[in-house]
């Protein structure tokens, strides 16, 4: 029963997120009608997916800790090479990504490195947060976490669905960012 409702509130966090992100969309551009009904389309097309996503409780593992683990990883390194290496955020992600996308082909037959690549390359979005949303590694770490969670929480939910890592990283972020200004208030 616990495992259904952490699996429901990931899927509502995922949600919430999403229409978040529209509003933000809709009220910068109230005048453009054309965006205006591609954000429409979109939400439709959203609805559609959620209602159609089934919401299934798994067992979590030692696997999901190391996928957290790997989620921050992956943020951490990103973030080290965009402030202190001078890497544009791209270019640092793009190099945590491509890095460590050989490790599969490295470590054979193992079902926890096969998962890998897609926590680590998830964290990478996380690390290209700007600096001015991300001022310190704090910030990095505790949005990593929540992100590393959101995977863990959606693993078997958005097969197949373009954009999952993105859309997780960007929900860690803005998870992290206002509990850091509720807390700074």
């Amino acid at each position: 029963m616990i495992k259904k409702r952490a699996k429901q509130l990931t899927f509502i966090l995922i949600i919430l997120c999403h229409l978040g992100f529209l509003a933000a969309i809709i009220f910068e551009k109230q005048n453009n009608y054309l965006i205006f009904g591609f954000l429409i389309i979109a939400l439709v097309l959203l609805l559609v997916t959620y209602k159609k996503t089934p919401v299934s409780a798994k067992n979590h593992t030692f696997e999901h800790f190391l996928t957290v683990a790997f989620v921050f990883f992956g943020a951490i390194v990103t973030y080290i090479l965009h402030t202190s290496f001078g890497f544009s955020t791209v270019l640092a992600a793009s190099t945590v990504g491509l890095t460590i996308s050989f490790v599969p082909n490295v470590i054979k037959n193992n079902a926890v490195v096969n998962t890998v690549p897609t926590a680590v390359y998830c964290g990478a979005f996380v690390g290209m947060t700007n600096a001015s949303v991300a001022p310190d590694y704090v910030f990095i770490a505790l949005a990593s976490v929540f992100t590393g969670l959101l995977l863990v929480g959606s693993k078997d939910s958005f097969h197949g669905v373009g954009g999952k890592l993105g859309t997780l990283a960007f929900g860690g972020v803005v998870l992290a960012f206002l509990i850091t200004f509720l807390l700074s208030q």
